[in-house]
């Protein structure tokens, strides 16, 4: 008598392995498969060398955004700093608004903006130079 493994049903054993195992990955997996941050949260402009805009669009993934911190640095490095909201609000912000900020930024100008949430959070939405 000699010891054999049974081979008969191991292809079928495999392909359920497989199809649960495809099952295990997929499930939970609700997300968009298009990174938060692949939309603007915040957009910012320079239409001349006195004003910068910033308007905040709106997005799902900040529906509960209180305050935009924004620190703009100017090519001769003043920085200004202004909050539009506050940290204390339990309202967020509206959807669609603008704030025009006023300066002399007639040469490269660092704009760095902090978003703060109702639930005490917060995040870096912009780091960039226009």
């Amino acid at each position: 008598m000699t010891n054999r493994l049974p081979t008969q049903g191991t292809g079928i054993q495999i392909l359920c392995f497989l199809a649960i195992l495809l099952l295990l990955l997929s499930c939970g997996c609700t997300q968009p498969s298009v990174s938060p941050s692949a939309a603007p949260v915040v957009n910012v402009t320079q239409p001349d060398t006195s004003h910068i805009v910033i308007t905040y669009p709106g997005s799902p993934q900040t529906d509960k955004l209180v305050e935009l911190e924004i620190t703009i640095t100017d090519s001769s490095g003043k920085v200004k700093t202004e909050a539009w909201g506050s940290r204390l609000a339990t309202t967020p912000l509206q959807y669609g608004n603008s704030r025009t900020i006023t300066g002399s930024f007639d040469g490269k100008d660092h704009v760095f903006i902090t978003g703060y949430f109702s639930d005490g959070s917060q995040k870096q939405l912009i780091d960039t130079t226009i």
